[in-house]
């Protein structure tokens, strides 16, 4: 299946982004308003409290998005440099918008006296968090650390060959998921009290995705069997690990084990159904789905500014609220996507593919030499009365040689390849440093202690 094919054919997978982000925004604000009018009796109130107790919108979101993420990712590792590439694509689809949002965070905090903390706003720019015991600055973020610990599976994965392999892709998610019940099962009752986390179950519906594009696309010997078996297993944990949260209070189980359990039911069902008849076909919701990204990163900065105009009340007043919130989101997350994000996509793709472009182009002149040459005959014969060289006849245009082709393309992308290079590098540098920044404010923190 060639590339053009695979995006004619699932250009339908950002309709269905669109439907994960919309239901994400639509949990949160049913979410914010249980907690601004907890006491209201209004028909918003219960029709809010109604959805919230019989399925979790968020959750049915989230796991809709690593579903795709899973189904769409891991198979974009092509090209010359595949890793390379792979890297420098992840790197300029998700950090540019990223570092934007939490600019915006950080503003809003400064304006109403709440700065974070610097080691708080570095470890946020690394994306990751919680590997130095950081929170997030806004919630809502708590993917982001998720699907950067699968690029980084599967990066691995494809450097050892294993991207394809239906038994490894099996055995590591459900080692992933045992990960995550053993230290609970444990804990429960009362063997050891070993860190709970909930990553590895988290990652394991990222793997799902993957099984099911290798079983629906690719069709992959034991590929439906290892989705079915994968499945089951996370049933499974979801069932073993509720009651456990609930008692907790860690929120990976909120409201209740059936609004969690009925979210990842739906979002498989819908995501099969979604693949297997390539629905939704919408041009409205596709052009939601390419925004998807900055609507997660900013709808909630949003959310609570239109909320200090706006309150909640529980009543049917809120509709307006909820729809401004909405349509204010959807602008921003556009312009987002004009100017930041799609202009980064752009320079991430050039990046890529700036070491096999000049080669290509040069073999491409060279073949063009080549076939001149064989339409023109010899380039020079010699006269057999004299013996001195002939040139070839007057319509004879010059060619250069192949190593001069190479050598003149070589020269005019070295311009171009110094200004992308800086800014990659500028790029690189800037994650690089908040991590050094970070790990140095934690060494700085630890001496200060002793």
């Amino acid at each position: 299946m060639t590339p053009a094919m695979t995006r004619r054919r699932y250009a339908h997978l950002d309709g269905l982004r669109a439907v994960a982000a919309l239901a994400v925004m639509v949990e949160h604000m049913f979410g914010d308003l249980i907690r601004q009018a907890p006491s209201a009796v209004g028909s918003m109130s219960t029709l809010a409290q109604s959805v919230v107790q019989n399925v979790s919108l968020g959750r049915f979101g989230v796991a809709l998005f690593f579903l795709i993420s899973g189904f769409v990712v891991p198979f974009s590792i092509d090209g010359e440099r595949p890793l390379r590439h792979f890297a420098i694509a992840r790197l300029f689809r998700l950090y540019p918008a990223l570092w934007l949002a939490l600019a915006v965070l950080i503003a809003v905090a400064w304006f109403a006296g709440e700065t974070p903390r610097t080691a708080t706003v570095l470890a946020n720019m690394t994306m990751a968090p919680p590997l130095f015991g950081q929170p997030w600055l806004s919630p809502i973020h708590w993917t982001l650390f998720i699907e950067l610990l699968f690029y980084v599976l599967v990066a691995l994965l494809f450097a050892a060959g294993r991207l394809r392999h239906i038994g490894v892709l099996l055995a590591l998610s459900l080692a992933l998921i045992a990960a995550t019940v053993v230290p609970v099962q444990l804990r429960m009752h009362g063997v050891v009290n070993l860190p709970v986390q909930y990553l590895g179950l988290h990652l394991s519906f990222l793997f799902l995705g993957l099984l099911l594009r290798l079983w629906l696309v690719e069709r992959r010997r034991g590929g439906c069997l290892a989705a079915l078996v994968l499945g089951l297993a996370q049933f499974a944990a979801l069932l073993s690990v509720a009651q456990f949260s609930l008692a907790r209070g860690d929120n990976f189980v909120m409201e209740g084990l059936r609004p969690v359990l009925s979210a990842y039911v739906l979002a498989f069902v819908v995501f099969l159904v979604a693949i297997r008849l390539e629905r939704p076909r919408s041009h409205f919701l596709a052009r939601i789905g390419l925004i998807s990204y900055s609507m997660y990163l900013f709808h909630g900065v949003v959310n609570a500014l239109v909320y200090r105009v706006l309150p909640l009340t529980g009543q049917p007043s809120d509709i307006a609220t909820m729809l401004a919130c909405t349509g204010l989101t959807l602008a921003l997350s556009w312009l987002v996507y004009l100017t930041v994000e799609r202009p980064m996509i752009r320079l991430g793709r050039r990046i890529s593919s700036k070491r096999s472009a000049p080669l290509a182009e040069s073999l491409s002149r060279s073949d063009t030499f080549n076939r001149q040459a064989d339409r023109s005959g010899p380039l020079a014969t010699s006269d057999t009365r004299t013996g001195a060289l002939a040139l070839p006849a007057s319509d004879y245009r010059a060619v250069p040689t192949q190593s001069e082709i190479v050598v003149e393309a070589a020269s005019e992308t070295q311009a171009s390849d110094r200004l992308v290079g800086a800014i990659l590098g500028t790029a690189i540098a800037a994650v690089t440093l908040s991590w050094f920044a970070l790990l140095g404010y934690v060494g700085w923190a630890i001496v200060e202690a002793l």
